[in-house]
């Protein structure tokens, strides 16, 4: 009787099922690369991207799960950009290192969970400010996602790599100038014989995210020409004290990135002394700025 009861007793321990979970989170697969497409420059510019990353429960009953997000220390290539992270209308905190402590937005919920290899695509949008003073080039950061079950564990997690490529781009204003944005003025006054004119102080704001070139084209080669076209003044024109070959036409280079701010290029104009007709004299000057 002994014998037999200790055999029963074996035969119940194993024939107990194991009792599954109804909630196991999971993300669907370990990694996402999303690539930040048509990247534009400008003072108030913001770049953006769409993407999904997949949950699936692995269980069989009902499932919630808080996806946590962190950048990964040392995988930035590139200095960090200022990126921001949505899902609907939900702002995502992004912690600075995994370790981190949480905050009241860096915990984004995630309800029903569906079972099955596919589970349910979580949406979101990364967002970059792309002003003035980021310097082109190749970026890309990763950061990782935590997948935390309703005890704030962390159940899986998943690497997020964001590439985007800032391009080389420049942008001008003439500042202390009359006139509109693209085409402004300079008054010289009255050019007598006694000594030459010079203009008020004036310049050319560039901002830029490579180096840079400008360049100046004049349509009189560098003479103010009389509205008549009976008498032309030479005059010079220089940038930063260099002077500006406007009869050949001259470029400078600018071998670095403009700040955030932009960079401002003193312009001056000297004309006379000069014995010559009365009337109104006057000159065209294209100015061009090129990303290099």
């Amino acid at each position: 009787m002994h014998n037999f009861v200790k055999v029963l007793a074996f035969a119940a321990l194993f024939s107990t099922p194991a009792m599954a979970k109804d909630c196991e989170p999971q993300f669907a697969e370990p990694s996402t690369t999303v690539t930040v497409s048509g990247v534009t420059i400008g003072a108030n510019e913001v770049s953006r991207e769409n993407f999904n990353i997949r949950v699936r429960n692995d269980g069989n009953g009902r499932c919630t799960a808080n996806i946590r997000v962190a950048r990964l220390d040392g995988a930035n290539v590139g200095a960090p950009l200022a990126y921001n992270l949505r899902s609907g209308s939900n702002a995502i905190d992004i912690l600075p290192t995994e370790g981190s402590a949480a905050t009241a937005e860096s915990d984004f919920l995630v309800n029903g969970i569906p079972g099955g290899s596919n589970g349910r695509a979580v949406p979101f949008i990364m967002t970059v400010p792309t002003r003035w003073g980021l310097e082109a080039g190749f970026r890309s950061e990763q950061f990782l996602l935590s997948l935390l079950d309703s005890a704030g564990e962390v159940v899986d997690r998943h690497i997020l790599t964001i590439n985007m490529t800032i391009p080389s781009s420049v942008s001008m204003r003439l500042v202390g100038a009359t006139g509109s944005d693209s085409i402004r003025s300079v008054q010289l006054g009255t050019i007598g014989q006694d000594k030459p004119n010079q203009s008020d102080p004036f310049g050319v704001r560039v901002w830029s995210t490579s180096p840079y070139s400008v360049s100046f084209s004049s349509e009189n080669a560098g003479v103010l020409e009389h509205e008549a076209g009976l008498d032309r003044i030479p005059y010079d024109l220089r940038m930063d004290d260099m002077l500006v070959n406007l009869a050949a036409g001259s470029e400078f280079t600018i071998p670095s990135v403009a700040p955030p701010l932009g960079i401002i290029h003193r312009l001056s104009i000297k004309a006379g002394p000069a014995a010559a007709r009365a009337g109104s004299y006057s000159d065209r000057v294209t100015v061009t700025v090129s990303a290099l």
